[in-house]
């Protein structure tokens, strides 16, 4: 019989890192409309809008590296050859 713990860890692991990233982008761009409806100046407002998306852009770039390493490594994990 195959152990499948180590996959189903993995699994788990991408499913949280998913999870966490939500969360995080939701946060994020909460604070951003919290901010921007306080602004009352347009240049203001395009600078918060400017610095949020290249944060949310690199913040993204980020999480897709991880998570991507993360599949890569279920990937090897789960289609690995097994003895019989």
């Amino acid at each position: 019989m195959t152990d499948f713990a180590p996959v189903q860890e993995k699994l788990t692991a991408i499913m949280t890192a998913h999870t966490d990233y939500a969360k995080a982008s939701f946060e994020a761009n909460k604070e951003y409309f919290e901010k921007l409806v306080t602004l009352k100046a347009p240049d203001q407002a395009v600078q918060l809008t400017t610095d949020h998306m290249k944060s949310a852009y690199e913040t993204f770039v980020a999480e897709a590296k991880k998570i991507g390493e993360m599949y890569k490594a279920f990937l090897a994990t789960a289609f690995k050859p097994t003895a019989l």
